[in-house]
């Protein structure tokens, strides 16, 4: 029964102990919070408040309660607080309030106020100051305000019982929420931001001198990069924004895999908005592309990606780039950035042939008439350099050097007849066919196969050379040539190696075939190959030819056989010669006649006669 006659029922509770507990209910109060913003929203492109935009929030507060009445006077402590769910979150409060309660925590401002009775409002206005700055311009900013009774006085005094104070009721919400939105330039007429974000990327090299941008050689859709000195690569990303509202907060998440590592960024001057930061360890990097990222955008940076990590045993790259944005768009799939890694091993290869220039002559003699190599013809030495920049081939496998070695013309007979293959700078060679000496002739000492080679085709035929109509023909294996390949293996190939072939052009060949010609060109063809057990290594000056040049011996040309024209010719430039001499000195006057006597020695004749 209500014992206090406030309306509300209460209890009592006897016992056997002559005791009676009375359990009296408090009365149940509703108080109302209303909030106002103004300006109702936040411009951020209209400072209001010094380098920043300021609004003021007024709350105001009313209470209902039962019975009719019952009306007392309350005071109610309130608590507003800006923002709360960043703070939750260790996050910086997009907003504070300009004169706080407590200093320690500027997105706070508490009080109490006095309600004097039911239905009469009490309002508290703050001015919220927007920090400078902000990322998060698409979000509202939610504004709480909660309360609590401290408590009530009582109108009416009855006997000596005190009224009791009043409750909230529990059904009310504990924190009244209301939210300050931001102006939203570039939005629909809806105020909801519809962006249409899309990623592409290129694979490249970019020089930092000529500030140029290099895409990578495309092989099946796919870019392949080939590592060989450079320590960085160049990832491309493009990004646009076309057809859709303002993107805001948009940015590029780029993850790298253990193989590659962030170094840097870099973005052409009208691109400035763009900026990227790094983890510590530099496997991811988020750039940001701008505040909001306007509609119809497009912008291009590039993110400089250290090599460092690569490996043989890698044979491709994937970076994953995510696009990320607090407008609205749906489906942002990762974009994952492939490429194939192709190692560019630094061997470079090159050839010579001494002499460069030989002669044929004498007669012809069968295989069955060679005792020794000097009976074969002219001695002929090629040479090939191979010179490794980079570390030992180990890890990768065995280089080997191939020789299109042009052994027989296309109807069998001999060219050149290989004497001996020699190596410096590599293990033992062992080069397959085994193309040494084949007819078994008795090779002569080293020593003399020098002066051999310094004396043959010592006989200068130059001027007859230049007299004849210079027909020629080439022997290569393309052409008119039968070739062997020889492969010698470059075992424990180091920083360089030489490889001596030993031959001989064989004499009679060219006596038989090319005796008319002005002279015949041999071409010699090598090339590097690699057996690794991988599929991604690149060689590059890996491939070099040789040509050897083989004159017909004219004797004629150097005793005298001087064609009649020329003598003719000379004796015909000698006179046109003395006949422009002759001139000149008539044209001095050195034929003049003196024509002119001295007056002196006329005088002195007269005197005499």
């Amino acid at each position: 029964m209500d014992l206090d006659r406030n309306s509300y029922p209460d209890m009592a509770v006897g016992s056997l102990s002559d005791s009676v507990f009375v359990y009296r209910a408090r009365p149940v109060v509703n108080i109302q919070k209303k909030i106002t913003f103004s300006p109702s929203k936040i411009d951020l492109s209209q400072k209001n408040c010094g380098n920043t935009f300021c609004l003021k929030v007024k709350t105001c507060f009313s209470y209902t309660a039962n019975p009719i009445s019952y009306a007392p006077r309350l005071k109610v402590a309130y608590s507003l607080e800006v923002d709360a769910d960043r703070r939750k979150n260790n996050l910086v409060p997009r907003a504070i309030f300009t004169e706080p309660s407590d200093s320690d925590n500027n997105s706070k401002s508490k009080g109490t106020i006095t309600i004097d009775t039911k239905g009469k409002e009490q309002c508290v206005t703050r001015q919220l100051a927007v920090q400078e700055n902000i990322k998060d311009k698409l979000r509202a900013i939610p504004f709480d305000v909660s309360v609590n009774i401290q408590d009530a006085n009582r109108k009416r005094r009855q006997a000596q019982t005190s009224q009791l104070s009043p409750v909230l009721d529990p059904n009310d919400a504990e924190i009244t929420r209301k939210k300050v939105d931001f102006f939203k330039e570039g939005c629909g007429n809806d105020d909801v931001c519809q962006s249409n974000l899309l990623v592409q990327y290129r694979y490249g090299y970019r020089t930092t001198d000529e500030d140029t941008f290099t895409p990578l050689k495309i092989e099946n859709g796919v870019p392949v990069i080939s590592l060989s000195s450079q320590k960085d690569i160049a990832l491309e990303v493009t990004v646009t924004n076309l057809n859709g509202d303002d993107a805001y907060e948009a940015s590029v998440i780029a993850n790298f895999p253990s193989s590659l590592t962030y170094s840097a960024y870099r973005v052409s001057p009208e691109e400035l908005q763009v900026t990227c930061v790094a983890n510590q360890n530099g496997s991811m990097a988020d750039c940001e592309l701008g505040n909001p990222f306007k509609h119809n955008s497009v912008t291009v940076f590039y993110l400089i990606l250290g090599t460092a990590g690569i490996s043989f045993n890698t044979t491709e790259l994937e970076v994953e780039l995510k696009l990320q944005t607090t407008s609205n768009q749906q489906n942002l799939m990762p974009v994952k950035a492939k490429a194939k890694v192709a190692i560019v091993l630094q061997l470079s290869l090159s050839g010579q042939v001494q002499p460069s220039q030989v002669y044929f002559t004498g007669d012809v003699k069968g295989e069955t008439a060679m005792k020794t190599e000097s009976d074969i013809g002219s001695a002929i030495t090629h040479q090939f350099r191979i010179i490794n920049l980079r570390k030992r081939l180990t890890d990768l496998g065995t280089a080997t050097l191939q020789i299109e070695w042009p052994k027989f013309t296309k109807d069998g007979k001999w060219l050149l007849y290989l004497m001996k293959i020699s190596s410096t700078g590599v293990e033992q060679i062992d080069c397959t066919p085994n193309e040494e000496n084949l007819l078994n002739l008795d090779p002569i000492n080293t020593r003399m196969r020098r002066a051999v080679g310094n004396t043959q085709g010592g006989i200068d035929y130059t001027f007859s050379r230049l007299v004849e109509k210079k027909e020629f023909e080439t022997l290569s294996c393309d052409n008119k040539a039968t070739c062997v390949t020889i492969k010698c293996p470059l075992r424990g190939l180091d920083s360089n190696a030489v490889i001596t072939l030993y031959s001989r052009l064989w004499n009679s060949t060219f006596i038989e075939d090319y005796p008319k010609l002005h002279h015949v060109e041999v071409m010699v063809k090598a090339f590097l190959h690699v057996d690794s057990a991988t599929m991604h290594t690149v060689l590059k000056n890996a491939e070099t030819q040789v040509r050897l040049t083989v004159f017909p011996e004219r004797r004629a040309a150097q005793y005298g056989g001087v064609p009649w024209w020329i003598i003719v010719l000379s004796i015909l430039l000698g006179l046109l010669l003395l006949g422009l001499l002759a001139f000149l000195l008539w044209k001095c006057g050195v034929f003049e006649k003196k024509n002119k006597e001295d007056p002196s020695e006329k005088e002195k004749l007269t005197s005499n006669a």
